[in-house]
């Protein structure tokens, strides 16, 4: 499941960051499930459209039923994100969309808060060493 705006950009000649990676894109046998927004995908299992850091990231929100909702946003925020308001964000040298970028980081503000989230932060060695590791899980 893919954002179709992401799809678009790793399969064209244009995106200079999938050069190395373009031909696995159309390898023979894989199927993609093309998708324009947010969109659950299952119950419990929501992908959020986060463009900016790319055209077409995507977040994920899950609902688990004992530790609540979580949200893992990816590459879209690190955790010293959420301490600037999201319109004075500055793109960093492998974001692409810096008007994106702020408009995604105030939509998983948002989001986190609403929800009462748990965020997993992805390059986040300081969280790492607090979250459960298998075989301990989230349920």
């Amino acid at each position: 499941m893919i954002q179709r705006r992401h799809l678009d950009l790793a399969r064209s000649t244009d995106a200079p960051r999938f050069r190395l990676t373009r031909p696995a894109w159309g390898a023979p046998g894989l199927r993609y499930k093309e998708l324009d927004g947010d969109a659950e995908i299952l119950p419990g299992i929501q992908l959020i459209e986060t463009s900016g850091h790319v055209t077409g990231h995507q977040s994920v929100l899950l609902r688990l039923p004992r530790t609540g909702v979580v949200l893992l946003p990816i590459d879209a925020v690190a955790r010293e994100h959420l301490s600037v308001p999201p319109e004075e964000r500055v793109a960093g040298p492998f974001d692409e969309n810096e008007a994106e970028l702020r408009q995604s980081t105030r939509k998983l503000i948002d989001l986190a808060a609403r929800e009462h989230a748990f965020v997993i932060f992805a390059h986040d060695a300081e969280q790492w060493q607090t979250l459960r590791h298998s075989p301990d899980y989230y349920d």
